[in-house]
């Protein structure tokens, strides 16, 4: 999974795509980027790999005259014409010159959440929306999943042209308000597999329904579903995040969330760091989720594997909803354990 950027929008987002493209050139002591792709690079085939250690830093290939470019390690891919290297060679004599990015340069998770201070996403299509995630005990069916903790995050407008994200957390003893709180909501309710999973457990353990279930379906924006909808591929919630906007889980897996529970369950008093740990981990879930919502917003396309995948907002909403949803949920029933312990 890639960000797929042109050489133009590489400029203004604040990554490290040139220097390790110029540390690979460097290496190979060449004088600039004619000479390495022409006498070097592509010397013996069309694709190249480089590698620190055992780990592939930086892919290339070059077919029927187009040059792609990935840095493994920034998730980004770069596609240009060979016969365009000479703009390459530009950012890259910027560079050298400079030695250092330019400060103006912003990362990913940067602008979005600059745009989002602006208000531009208080609402998605006029409506407004909540982000939310749970974490449960480990379960062999998600009937069985007991609700342990879950964190909720708004757009908060705090003055003219100034939002923003207002986390709430929900213990055991509040998940029926904030249950029918999603339930009354008129706007979207945004997850990460929620339909599959953090939906109908929520509900059950709220002591609702099928019938309540499917009216939170009907409003949710569930981003797994989009993304596979969309790709036909299926991603995890960390990976996504880690490739699109750098950011990644705070703990191995969702089973040591219920290894903290337990430990704060022993004793309370004595363990509140084990529920602090949680709560970081819940939240940051919820974070992860936005950002990638709001990346998925901005941009309006996905790269992966050498194929853009375009959409409008309009797309985005219809195919993130389960009534695009072709597999049944008893296939995806044990989702939650698989997708949010990578």
């Amino acid at each position: 999974m890639h960000k797929r950027f042109s050489l133009n929008e590489l400029t203004s987002i604040k990554n490290d795509f040139i220097p390790h493209l110029y540390s690979i050139i460097k290496k190979e002591r060449c004088q600039g980027v004619n000479d390495f792709f022409n006498k070097v690079c592509f010397a013996q085939g069309n694709e190249a790999y480089y590698y620190k250690s055992s780990d592939c830093v930086f892919h290339m290939a070059k077919r029927d005259n187009v040059l792609t470019l990935i840095d493994e390690v920034d998730k980004i891919e770069v596609v240009l014409p060979f016969d365009k290297k000479s703009e390459l060679q530009t950012l890259l004599m910027r560079f050298i010159a400079k030695k250092e990015r330019q400060v103006w340069q912003k990362t990913i998770e940067q602008i979005l959440g600059d745009e989002f201070k602006t208000g531009k996403y208080d609402q998605i299509l006029g409506k407004p929306y909540l982000v939310y995630d749970i974490e449960t005990t480990v379960a062999d069916d998600i009937r069985s999943a007991k609700f342990i903790i879950a964190y909720a995050a708004s757009p908060e407008p705090v003055a003219e042209g100034d939002t923003n994200m207002k986390y709430e957390c929900v213990m055991i003893e509040d998940l029926k308000g904030f249950v029918d709180k999603m339930l009354a909501f008129d706007g979207y309710i945004v997850g990460f597999n929620q339909i599959w999973f953090d939906n109908p457990v929520s509900l059950w353990n709220a002591g609702y329904g099928e019938k309540e279930i499917e009216i939170l379906n009907n409003k949710s924006i569930d981003l797994y579903v989009f993304f596979q909808n969309l790709t036909k591929k299926r991603i995890w919630l960390n990976k996504l995040s880690e490739a699109l906007i750098g950011l990644e889980k705070t703990l191995e897996s969702g089973t040591k969330a219920e290894v903290l529970w337990n430990e704060y369950q022993k004793d309370p008093q004595k363990n509140k760091k084990s529920l602090e740990e949680l709560q970081k981990y819940c939240k940051n879930d919820v974070r992860m989720t936005a950002m990638v919502m709001l990346y998925f917003l901005h941009y309006k396309k996905i790269a992966i594997e050498g194929e853009v995948f375009e959409y409008s907002l309009e797309e985005f909403v219809q195919k993130s909803n389960h009534n695009w949803v072709q597999e049944s949920m008893q296939e995806h029933s044990l989702q939650n354990q698989s997708i949010f312990s990578l």
